[in-house]
């Protein structure tokens, strides 16, 4: 079974939000920009040991001591509303990364890279040589006089 999007080719309409890493550059997180994957302190609690995790390729985060996680609008929204103490919803978080004029990435990506999924295709599997006669690797030793 093959399924495919029902927009697919429709990159025109598709929609931007803030980047990752404008917006933790924007709350002054504690990451490497070089990376695309890391650790960070978490900014939500007292964190002694990094246990945020980042996935900027991906655009993912999350923490694995208070369990929060989500993209560049939850961070907005968990970081407005625990450190700043703002309870924002995603309309708010939405208006405020276009107020504060953000940097943007791709809100989703297509089916293409998506590997091991019916998304993207099947694998095609090299086939292997046998020269034993038509049994694979291993021979016992018993068969090998």
């Amino acid at each position: 079974m093959n399924i495919r999007r029902i927009d697919r080719g429709r990159n025109e309409d598709r929609e931007e939000k803030p980047a990752l890493e404008a917006v933790f550059g924007h709350y002054d997180l504690d990451y490497n920009p070089e990376r695309a994957t890391g650790m960070a302190p978490c900014p939500f609690h007292e964190d002694r040991t990094p246990s945020f995790s980042y996935n900027l390729d991906r655009q993912l985060w999350k923490c694995h001591s208070c369990q929060a996680s989500g993209d560049s609008y939850e961070f907005i929204i968990h970081y407005e509303t625990t450190v700043n103490g703002n309870e924002i919803a995603f309309v708010g978080a939405k208006s405020l990364a276009a107020s504060l004029g953000l940097a943007t990435s791709d809100a989703g990506g297509g089916d293409e890279h998506l590997s091991g999924s019916a998304y993207g295709g099947r694998r095609a599997v090299p086939s292997q040589s046998r020269d034993r006669k038509g049994r694979g690797g291993y021979v016992p030793a018993w068969r090998r006089r």
